[in-house]
């Protein structure tokens, strides 16, 4: 009778916990030979991922990721982005979402819904500046990508439908002196979002890291 509660309760954990592609903590002092660097360079410092400008790369386990999230955190106020990439982006064939700094307030007051490593699509100023640390999270759900932004300043939902489709993987793109941690990616899309999504199309906005 106790094995089958056991089973039984595994089973139930199971199905209730989305399933998790991969991960990373980053607490050691090396990346590794978990990760495979595409663009830049990509670094351990402080228990905390960072790298050079237009630094990219993937995590091997996230190979079937269709969302992916990062804690993303600010030093100083010069120019910087952290960005959350999902799709096959050992083949440049990704998603490329990021939150960045460019007004100098010390707080991230753009997003961008880009493809690649940093390749312009929609880059615009969010409704309001967010409070650095923030945690970034990107689902894909087939063409539409969908954005959230949660800091001590709030929550923050955008969507942006790319028109295409990017397949699976998951990964990290840095941008100055930016640092990511608690990356996340998941198989699966169980998702209700809140607050509701501003859909993106349109914007003027200038990205200096272009």
């Amino acid at each position: 009778m106790k094995r089958h509660f056991l089973l039984a309760s595994l089973l139930a954990a199971a199905i209730a916990t989305p399933a998790l592609a991969a991960g990373d903590k980053f607490d050691r002092t090396s990346l590794g030979s978990k990760w495979v660097i595409t663009s830049g360079n990509l670094f351990i410092t402080n228990n905390q991922l960072q790298g050079s400008d237009t630094g990219l790369g993937y995590l091997k386990k996230a190979a079937a990721g269709v969302t992916g999230q990062a804690l993303v955190q600010l030093n100083g106020t010069g120019l910087q982005y952290g960005a959350v990439a999902v799709g096959n982006i050992a083949g440049g064939n990704n998603a490329f979402v990021k939150i960045q700094s460019q007004d100098g307030g010390g707080m991230f007051d753009h997003g961008g819904f880009y493809v690649g490593n940093n390749s312009g699509v929609l880059f615009f100023t969010l409704d309001a500046p967010m409070a650095s640390p923030a945690t970034l999270k990107v689902v894909l759900t087939g063409n539409v990508a969908t954005m959230t932004i949660k800091s001590s300043s709030g929550t923050q939902v955008y969507q942006f439908d790319y028109g295409q489709n990017f397949g699976t993987g998951g990964g990290l793109g840095t941008f100055g002196p930016i640092s990511l941690d608690n990356f996340k990616s998941r198989t699966s899309v169980e998702d209700a979002f809140a607050p509701a999504p501003r859909k993106v199309m349109m914007s003027d906005a200038i990205d200096l890291s272009l």
